[in-house]
């Protein structure tokens, strides 16, 4: 029982620690500063993000399927801005699930000749306008802001990719993929 709690405190130490980058990272951003771009394995990053979404999805009841080809190549960017955003599409897909009969969210890396795309596919209500999500202030939760994907999708721009909607059943973005 021991090692159970050492293991949790450690999890929650290190999740206090990278909410501590986070918020300097985002920080930056917002003042415009360029992203801390480095070669980064893009499994590591679903992975990561994945972890901090998976208490989330425990309470919904949700599994969080991943697939992340064993080829993948590294992509350039800035692992904690990407997976910020990651993470907040997982859990917009979460809460887009409330009342789905489906328990499955899904995570897919597609490799693509000059970029990597990674799809969150939920099986959520679906969206009328999906284009609108991205505006700000624009919102479909009764409490949203409307500023997260908007800021989302900058991000992903500042790494010259691409942050998008379909009706249903998912968010995807895309990022250049570094070549040796």
């Amino acid at each position: 029982l021991g090692d159970v709690y050492k293991r949790q405190l450690e999890k929650a130490a290190s999740q206090a620690e990278r909410a501590g980058k986070i918020i300097s990272r985002i920080r930056e951003f917002v003042k415009r500063s360029e992203p801390r771009r480095q070669r980064v394995a893009i499994g590591r990053i679903v992975d990561n993000a994945i972890g901090f979404a998976e208490i989330d999805a425990r309470k919904r009841r949700i599994r969080i399927d991943s697939f992340v080809p064993s080829n993948a190549p590294d992509v350039l960017a800035d692992p904690i801005l990407i997976e910020q955003v990651l993470l907040n599409l997982l859990k917009n897909g979460l809460e887009a699930m409330e009342k789905s009969e489906s328990d499955e969210l899904k995570v897919a890396v597609i490799l693509h000749e000059q970029h990597i795309e990674v799809a969150v596919v939920d099986r959520g209500h679906g969206l009328a306008e999906p284009e609108r999500l991205f505006e700000p202030f624009f919102s479909t939760k009764t409490q949203g802001l409307g500023m997260g994907l908007n800021i989302c999708r900058t991000i992903i721009e500042s790494h010259h990719g691409r942050l998008w909607a379909d009706p249903n059943p998912c968010l995807l973005y895309t990022s250049p993929s570094p070549r040796d």
